[in-house]
């Protein structure tokens, strides 16, 4: 009797569980100014497949293993936007980060110093969190942490599927 109620636990826990993950999070449109000043607002849906890449001081160093694999093989084909989630600086340090930013950067880089738009993405800290958002503006895959081949080929995988399906619906 116990592995029977043992059972179904686990499979309620099973079905439940996939239900949840499974559900696509609706991607939200927001405006942020860049380490140069310059406003971007990005809205969803859009008239591309958009790549977000998150990161924080810690999980900037993780950034290049996404960008670069993805620049390369996509170039102009999808949009990809950084933003730095930058909410633990304090007030009087921001324009010395900004130029921080500025001399490492000279691709625009939204700073998100009130940590609203990273939270409503919910943003992991420490880490790079890379989501790919289809042209409806849906969040179709998040990636988190350091780059390898097993989750870069899951991105290919899906920006690829996102852009034959464009390519056939037009």
């Amino acid at each position: 009797m116990w592995r029977f109620i043992i059972f179904l636990l686990l499979a309620l826990l099973v079905i439940t569980s996939n239900g949840i993950s499974n559900e696509l999070m609706k991607a939200k449109s927001f405006s942020l100014k860049d380490q140069f000043g310059n406003s971007h607002e990005l809205k969803f849906p859009a008239g591309k497949v958009t790549v977000l890449a998150f990161a924080d001081r810690s999980g900037s160093e993780q950034l290049e293993g996404w960008i670069r694999p993805l620049y390369q093989r996509y170039q102009e084909k999808i949009d990809i936007y950084g933003v730095a989630e930058l909410s633990a600086v304090p007030l009087i340090a921001r324009g010395f980060v900004r130029s921080i930013i500025k001399k490492s950067s000279n691709y625009p880089i939204m700073l998100d110093w009130e940590g609203k738009v990273s939270s409503d993405y919910k943003y992991e800290v420490g880490n790079a969190n890379i989501y790919v958002i289809d042209k409806k503006g849906l969040i179709r895959i998040k990636k988190i942490g350091t780059a390898n081949d097993k989750d870069l080929n899951d991105l290919f995988s899906k920006i690829d599927y996102l852009l034959l399906n464009e390519a056939k619906s037009k």
